[in-house]
This record gives C-alpha cells, sequence and structure tokens, in this order.
C-alpha cells in the first residue's frame, strides 16, 4: 500500500515565519546600536533623573520640577549614587551608570527608550546629547527583516530556475 504525498505547506510557513521573526531581531538590534545620537538641545520639562532625596534615597525627579524639589528640601544631590542602578518611576523604567564627568540615564516604556548623557555643573545637569528609540526603529527592522526574506527565498529559488532552463 503507497501513501499519499505529504503536503509539508506548514511546516515551510512555520520555518519561513521562525525565519522572519529571527530577522526582525537581527535588524531591531543593529538598528539600535547604529541608531543616531543627537548633541545638545533642550531638557524635556517631564524628563526623570536620578537624584538622591531626603532621607538619603535615591529618588527620580523630572527636570522641570528641580527648583521646587530643592525649595520644598526633598533633594539633597543631583549625583547618583554608587556605580549604577534601576529605578520604577510612575509608568517608567529608569537605568543609569555614571561615568567619567559624565552620567548615562535611560528611561524607557513599552514603546520607546531614551537615553541621555550628562554632566552636572554647578548643581545643575547639562545636557550633552540624547538618543531617542522609538516604534520607528520596529517598522525598519520589519521592513528590512521582510526584504532579506524576500531575497533568501529568492536566492533559494533562482538555482531551481537555472535547472529547468
Amino acid at each position: 500500500m503507497s501513501q499519499p504525498p505529504i503536503n509539508n505547506r506548514f511546516g515551510q510557513i512555520f520555518k519561513a515565519l521562525m525565519l522572519f521573526c529571527g530577522l526582525i531581531w537581527v535588524w531591531g538590534m543593529a538598528l539600535m546600536a547604529l541608531w543616531p545620537w543627537h548633541k545638545g538641545g533642550e531638557w524635556l520639562a517631564e524628563f526623570p533623573i536620578v537624584a538622591v532625596c531626603a532621607p538619603e534615597t535615591v529618588c527620580a525627579v523630572p527636570i522641570g520640577e528641580l527648583s521646587q524639589a530643592r525649595a520644598e528640601g526633598k533633594l539633597i544631590s543631583l549625583q547618583p549614587p554608587g556605580e549604577g542602578g534601576e529605578l520604577a518611576y510612575e509608568a517608567l523604567h529608569l537605568q543609569w551608570k555614571p561615568g567619567k564627568n559624565l552620567i548615562e540615564s535611560k528611561v524607557s516604556a513599552w514603546n520607546f527608550q531614551t537615553t541621555v548623557r550628562y554632566r552636572i555643573e554647578n548643581e545643575t545637569p547639562v545636557l550633552l546629547e540624547y538618543q531617542e528609540i522609538s516604534a520607528k526603529v520596529f517598522l525598519a527592522a520589519i521592513a528590512g527583516a521582510l526584504l532579506s526574506l524576500i531575497g533568501i527565498y529568492y536566492r533559494k529559488l533562482r538555482p531551481a530556475r537555472k535547472a529547468e532552463a
């Protein structure tokens, strides 16, 4: 008894989708690593920076509320303690790590990530450069992955066409 030919279409589609997901990840990581940094500029008033608040605890204070926090005696220092760390602030995730004469702070949520590099001069944060990564990176990664997948499958079909000719 002979068996009917097995249609492996589901396996091929599954493999293509898994390859597509992997390519999105590769393109996304590459684009995030290569995304441009912008020099200087103005601080966003709601951008939180890490500070030391009374009583000697790490806290996040929005740039626009620094003078108010100082006036109320809540703010002790703008220099973050230690080697770095992370903190939850409202619906945001805040990470920081001090470097040589600068502080790198990363604020992220599910749909964006903003990284700033700044230094403290006279108890005032001075913005040096920033990088904003938003959904545009994800959309570009999808486009890059789709073009890569088309190229890979076109390349696989090409030798078969030569054999037919």
